[in-house]
């Protein structure tokens, strides 16, 4: 090898070093970079613990609900003719998840159609109590007259027990109704 040759081959194996480039170790910007997506790590993952460890309150409530005479929503009266199938089964349940028992009144009003429905001012025509458990639900079934042409408006509420009035004039505010138009036989 000549020594032309070998320096160029030299010169090929050692590059230089230029003089503005950055060592190896990190620089204070990127050391606050680092640190503060660290930080971010972490409070973040204190946030996930916290909302896995961290047990959901329940929600309390009361539902009211009917069915048709089958236990269905399909077969509701929408039209009766008077005096000839004007009074119908229908079933009412009641679902208690309020984590306690409960005592309640399920009050069958009609009207027609004209009054407020929460809460109906007309007469309750039929009442019906009982103590229903946390998670149970309650199903009775009712016979519903309509006696008057035009819309007849069947209002179904939920009531609890107050012990301190000794009275069902607990309103849950839960209330669900049909509204049934009733005409004359032609």
């Amino acid at each position: 090898m000549t020594k032309k040759n070998s320096d160029d081959f030299m010169e090929k194996k050692i590059k230089k070093t230029a003089k503005n480039t950055k060592s190896s170790s990190y620089s204070n910007e990127e050391k606050t970079v680092i640190a503060t997506i660290v930080i971010a790590l972490v409070i973040m993952s204190a946030l996930v613990v916290q909302l896995v460890l961290t047990p959901i309150d329940p929600e309390y409530c009361s539902a009211i609900y009917y069915l048709d005479s089958n236990k269905q929503t399909e077969n509701l009266p929408k039209t009766v003719i008077l005096d000839q199938n004007s009074t119908f089964s229908m079933w009412v349940g009641v679902e208690n998840q309020n984590g306690t028992t409960l005592d309640y009144q399920v009050k069958i009003k009609i009207d027609d159609g004209t009054g407020p429905l929460n809460q109906s001012s007309a007469e309750a025509e039929q009442t019906f109590t009982q103590i229903v458990d946390n998670k149970d639900v309650w199903e009775f079934q009712v016979d519903i007259e309509i006696k008057q042409l035009g819309t007849n408006r069947i209002i179904f509420e939920l009531f609890t027990w107050n012990a301190t009035t000794e009275d069902y004039d607990n309103y849950t505010g839960n209330w669900v109704h049909l509204s049934v138009e009733a005409i004359e036989a032609s």
